[in-house]
């Protein structure tokens, strides 16, 4: 005699490829069994979920409940117990959990359910439990729509208004759809079908997710998805009142969905500057000469062209109007605030050096801040060289951005207080390293008024989308960055990471080309001897999100995990070699030699958010190694030792236009100006 399947619930796990079963999310689904197993059963599929992959799986389950988990998703203990204690004692369409895109608070009852809060939810098919029966029906009569819409569609479809969420959290990990956005498949001509609803809850997610549909249009260029029903949702929704939730995190979008609403105003006010004004143009067909082009898409039979224009601030709309504040009447001088701030848990990056360098060099500026989480290991620090510090996002901190004149940082957020924005007042971008990758559609979609650029390559591809706002100076930290001899010799190695690593299990990991790639440089016997023999050791900076996996790494008296900060690191060594980080250009910059090994260069692109500029083989800043063995011979033959003609004039071309000795000079004039 068999036992019987269970008939209330079927957990469905998704993964690219086979299924870590040591993976934690994977083993807490699992351990629930102890308690539930004649409740629940586990599928596996080990391929992406898509609309028809989750008919066929319905159309043969007999459970009456069905959930969708990814594998790399993050679920905690009490995940399925919840779930099968909730579903046992009613019968219900749809039952879900609190669903996070970071880490699950303790108490998730605790969070805050704002329009905001709503907006930024994951509205995927993950992590919520749908009647079978019931989503089989809504596929039989709206199949056309992309696994990404199908919650939306399945609650439009059963007029759910509003779901009591359950007290058990879901995280789906990171946010990486505001990367790349969604892109329906082809031949799929609606998001969603236009079912009435007045729903705000639900409205906020059909903002969110037309928002990530236009963003997945601005790097994929087309869809099939035509203007008549992006207007037609827009309308149906109205979703035109509720678009100034979106507009602080996607102001392009924002502005494509006014545009899209009403047409015939098809300028659209972006960022205000000092003396003009970045505004936005929408066009059917091609743009004029005036324009910075920025895209050219075609949404189903239409093409759509986005540019940029800059006009005179008189041209603004209510520019004189008594009751609108204008954050840039006044001038820049001694009696103004001015806001640095790098990362919130991390000083020592671009801001704390052009701080630094500000504050010696213009002590008649005395409301100079440096903004800082008060937990951070840099605090005690700065506050012992005299830093002016607040604490960063705290009411102190944003009385202080509502004063301020200037902000300056490294790091781009979302700052809004009181009617105050990037948006509308002066920001200087001070980035956190030299953009490698093609990062366009990012940046054309951030405020800023300076934008810092490290030598003309970068410089001119920031000036095809922000020809005013650039600025050629270098980074700060740059300028008071040297090689530093050190009597204990040592190499440095910077591997960067994978993001489809993220949530492996140990074993995993270490089975990934990532590891033993990395390990095996470490524990190579002629690189060991080498270092023996000459006196040297390899330091091994690891990434902050490998650092969690250092135990698995095979360190000897030779190859030490260093505790060395970047900057100590790199002015100290000999030569520096990574896969891709861009943190080896610091070392490039004061003539430290360096290498790339890339033994993964053919699939690395293919699961990063962005391709790279740099053709690393002609343009690189030192020799690119595919093979372990290759990258052992230049090390252990000390050709790194060699100067080569080459690298030099790719270095001077790399950084042309950069002064060395007045990178924060020229920053400070440029910001003074706004």
């Amino acid at each position: 005699m068999t036992d019987a399947r269970p008939t209330l619930l079927t957990v469905v796990i998704e993964s690219d490829g086979p299924v870590d079963r040591e993976s934690e999310t994977y083993r807490r689904i699992v351990a629930a069994r102890l308690r539930y197993e004649k409740y629940f059963a586990v599928e596996v599929l080990e391929r992406p979920l898509t609309t028809a992959e989750v008919a066929d799986l319905c159309a043969r389950l007999d459970t009456t409940y069905v959930v969708f988990v990814r594998e790399s998703h993050h679920v905690p203990s009490a995940y399925v117990p919840t779930l099968v204690e909730h579903l046992r004692k009613r019968n219900v369409y749809l039952a879900e959990p609190r669903i996070f895109t970071g880490p699950i608070p303790r108490d998730v009852t605790t969070v805050k359910t704002d329009d905001t809060a709503v907006y930024g939810r994951d509205a995927d098919i993950y992590g919520v439990v749908f009647h079978t029966r019931r989503l089989v029906d809504l596929l039989d009569a709206a199949g056309d729509v992309d696994r990404t819409a199908l919650y939306i569609a399945y609650r439009l479809y059963w007029s759910i208004a509003k779901i009591a969420p359950l007290s058990v959290g879901y995280s789906v990990a990171s946010d990486t759809k505001a990367v790349s956005g969604v892109c329906p498949g082809p031949g799929l001509s609606r998001l969603v079908p236009l079912i009435p609803s007045a729903s705000r809850e639900l409205r906020l997610y059909l903002l969110r997710y037309l928002v990530l549909f236009l963003r997945g249009t601005r790097v994929y260029k087309e869809t099939d998805v035509g203007l008549d029903h992006l207007r037609d949702l827009i309308r149906e929704y109205d979703l035109i009142r509720l678009v100034e939730v979106a507009a602080a995190r996607e102001p392009l979008e924002a502005a494509a969905i006014r545009w899209l609403d009403d047409p015939s105003a098809d300028r659209h006010l972006y960022k205000q500057l000092t003396g003009r004004d970045a505004y936005l143009e929408f066009r059917l067909g091609e743009l004029d000469d005036e324009h910075v082009p920025l895209y050219r898409l075609r949404l189903g039979e239409d093409s759509v062209s986005i540019g940029k224009s800059y006009r005179p601030v008189t041209e603004r709309a209510g520019y004189e109007d008594p009751g609108t504040y204008d954050f840039y009447s006044r001038p820049i001088g001694p009696g103004s605030t001015i806001l640095f701030f790098d990362r919130p848990g991390q000083a020592d990056d671009n801001a704390e050096h052009l701080y630094a360098y500000f504050t010696a060099k213009h002590p008649e500026y005395r409301n100079v801040y440096f903004a800082l989480g008060r937990k951070s290991r840099d605090w005690e620090r700065l506050e012992r060289r005299g830093f002016n510090l607040v604490p960063i996002f705290t009411p102190e901190f944003y009385e202080l951005f509502l004063l301020s004149d200037l902000v300056v940082s490294s790091q781009i957020y979302n700052l809004q207080y009181r009617g105050k924005t990037l948006a509308n007042s002066r920001f200087v971008y001070l980035q956190h390293g030299v953009q490698l990758n093609d990062m366009t559609d990012w940046v054309v979609a951030k405020h800023f008024d300076v934008f810092v650029a490290t030598g003309e390559i970068e410089a001119d591809y920031l000036r095809s989308v922000a020809p005013f706002e650039t600025l050629n100076s270098g980074l700060p930290r740059l300028e008071s960055l040297a090689r530093v001899p050190s009597e204990a010799r040592h190499l440095l190695f910077m591997p960067t990471w994978r993001f489809n690593l993220h949530q492996v299990s140990t074993e995993s990991f270490k089975q990934s080309s990532y590891y033993r790639a990395v390990d095996a440089i470490l524990t190579d016997r002629r690189l060991l001897d080498f270092l023996e023999r000459t006196g040297r050791h390899l330091h091994v900076k690891l990434h902050p999100n490998v650092e969690k996996r250092a135990s698995a790494f095979h360190f000897s008296d030779r190859v030490v995990r260093t505790g060395l900060s970047y900057r100590e690191a790199i002015s100290t060594a000999e030569m520096v070699f990574t896969d891709y980080s861009s943190a080896v250009i610091d070392a490039s910059f004061i003539g430290t030699p360096i290498a790339y090994y890339q033994w993964d260069a053919e699939g690395f692109f293919a699961d990063q958010p962005y391709e790279s500029r740099l053709d690393y083989r002609s343009e690189g800043l030192g020799p690119v190694f595919y093979g372990h063995e290759e990258l052992v011979d230049h090390v252990v033959t000390e050709r790194f030792t060699v100067p080569d003609d080459e690298t030099e004039r790719r270095k001077a071309r790399f950084f042309e236009g950069v002064d060395p000795a007045r990178i924060n000079e020229t920053i400070v004039e440029r910001m003074l100006s706004l």
